[in-house]
C-alpha cells in the first residue's frame, strides 16, 4: 500500500511538472521579453523623474538625461511665455531688450576688434613670407603640404593662445561646476573684468581675420559655406554674449571650443610632414595618428558632451531658476544650438576618417579635403 502510494504521488508530481512546462510554453517569448522592457521603462521613468538637477553644483560628468528634461521643461515654459498668443505686452518687452542691447553696445570694442583683425592679417602675411612658408622647402616637402603648412601653423599659434588663456581665466572661477554663477548678480552693464575683455578683442579680431583668410587666404573645403557660417555665428555669439554681459558663460564656450581646434592642426602638421623628398617617414605617421585620437575623444567630450550639459544646460535652464524672465533667452539659446548643430555635422567627418582608417586600413587625413580632391579629379576627366 505504502508502495502504491509512492507511486501515485510521482505520478502526479510529474504531471504538475508536465502542465507547468506546458504553461511556461504557451506564453509567447516576445510578450515576456515586452513586459520587461516596459517595466524597466517604467523604472527609468521614475528615476528620471524623481532624480536631482545640476542647478546647485554640476559633476564633472552629467547625467545627459536629467539635463535634457531639465532644458525641455523649462525651454517649453519660456517659449510659451515669450511668443505672440501672450498678447503685445510680451513683444513690448522683447522690444525693450533689443533697445537695450544697443543702448550697451561696446562700440570701443568694435572699432578694437576690426583694428586687430587688420593688424593679425598683417602679421600673418608677414610670418607666410618670412618664416611659414620657407619651412616645407627647407624640408623639401612636397606640394600639398607646402600648399598648407602656413595656413595650419598660425591657426595653432594662435589657438594655442586663446585657449591657454580661457583655462586661465576658468582656473581662477568656479563656472565649469557651479553653473549659478553664470547669472548670479547680473546687472545691465556690469563691469567686465579686463583680461577677460582682452580675450573677448582677441577671439572676435581672431575670427574676423579668419572670415578673411577662409575666402581669400586658405585652401578651399568640402564644408567652406558651413566655415564661413561658422565664423559669422561665432562673431555674432562673441559680441552678442559681451554687450548683454553673458560673458562668464561665453568663456565657458570659448573653453570647450578652441582645444579640438589645437589639436586638429596639430593632426594636420604631422600628416604635412609625413612625405618629404618623395619619401614617407613614419614618426610623423604616429604623431598624426596620436593627435587625431585626441582630437576625436575630444569633439565627442567637449564638444558634443559637455557643451549641451554644461553650456546650453545653463542657458537653458539655470538662467530661468536663478534668473526668471531674463532677457534674450531666445535669441542667446538659438545660436547656441545652431553651434551645436555645426559639432554635430563636423562630427560626421570624424566618423568617415575612422571608418577608413579602421576598415579600409587609411592613413589619417582630411576627409573634407580628399572629396575636394575627387571632384577636382572628375572634372579635369570629363574636361
Amino acid at each position: 500500500t505504502c508502495r502504491t502510494e509512492v507511486v501515485r504521488t510521482d505520478s502526479f508530481s510529474a504531471c504538475a511538472k508536465s502542465s507547468l512546462r506546458r504553461d511556461h510554453q504557451s506564453v509567447p517569448p516576445f510578450c515576456a521579453s515586452l513586459c520587461g522592457s516596459c517595466a524597466a521603462m517604467a523604472f527609468m521613468w521614475t528615476w528620471l523623474m524623481e532624480a536631482p538637477g545640476y542647478v546647485d553644483r554640476s559633476p564633472l560628468f552629467p547625467n545627459p538625461l536629467v539635463c535634457l528634461r531639465d532644458m525641455s521643461q523649462s525651454a517649453a515654459g519660456e517659449v510659451f511665455e515669450r511668443l505672440p498668443w501672450n498678447g503685445v505686452e510680451t513683444w513690448l518687452r522683447e522690444t525693450f531688450e533689443w533697445l537695450y542691447l544697443s543702448w550697451y553696445m561696446d562700440w570701443g570694442l568694435v572699432m578694437q576688434t576690426v583694428g586687430l583683425a587688420v593688424v593679425l592679417t598683417a602679421i600673418r602675411m608677414v610670418l607666410n613670407s618670412l618664416l611659414f612658408k620657407r619651412i616645407p622647402k627647407w624640408v623639401d616637402m612636397n606640394k600639398d603640404g607646402t600648399d598648407k603648412l602656413p595656413e595650419s601653423l598660425w591657426k595653432v599659434i594662435m589657438y594655442s593662445i586663446t585657449w591657454s588663456w580661457a583655462i586661465y581665466l576658468i582656473a581662477t572661477e568656479n563656472y565649469f561646476v557651479d553653473l549659478k554663477t553664470h547669472w548670479e548678480g547680473w546687472t545691465p552693464g556690469e563691469a567686465v573684468d579686463n583680461s577677460l575683455r582682452w580675450l573677448y578683442i582677441l577671439q572676435i579680431g581672431f575670427y574676423l581675420h579668419f572670415a578673411y583668410g577662409t575666402v581669400y587666404m586658405d585652401t578651399v573645403r568640402q564644408d567652406f559655406v558651413v566655415l564661413i557660417l561658422h565664423h559669422a555665428l561665432t562673431i555674432a555669439l562673441l559680441l552678442f554674449s559681451y554687450t548683454v554681459r553673458f560673458h562668464k558663460i561665453g568663456l565657458l564656450v570659448l573653453f570647450l571650443q578652441d582645444f579640438g581646434d589645437v589639436v586638429l592642426e596639430f593632426a594636420k602638421i604631422s600628416v604635412y610632414f609625413k612625405e618629404r623628398g618623395g619619401r614617407e617617414y613614419v614618426v610623423p605617421e604616429y604623431f598624426a595618428n596620436f593627435f587625431f585620437a585626441i582630437f576625436t575623444l575630444q569633439h565627442v567630450l567637449f564638444r558634443l558632451y559637455w557643451f549641451p550639459t554644461k553650456v546650453m544646460y545653463s542657458s537653458m535652464h539655470v538662467s530661468v531658476v536663478v534668473y526668471p524672465g531674463g532677457p534674450f533667452y531666445l535669441p542667446f539659446n538659438l545660436m547656441l544650438l545652431a553651434l551645436y548643430a555645426m559639432q554635430v555635422y563636423w562630427f560626421k567627418f570624424i566618423v568617415r576618417v575612422l571608418v577608413r582608417i579602421l576598415v579600409h586600413g587609411d592613413k589619417v587625413n582630411d576627409s573634407r579635403e580628399d572629396e575636394e580632391k575627387d571632384k577636382n579629379t572628375k572634372s579635369k576627366k570629363q574636361n
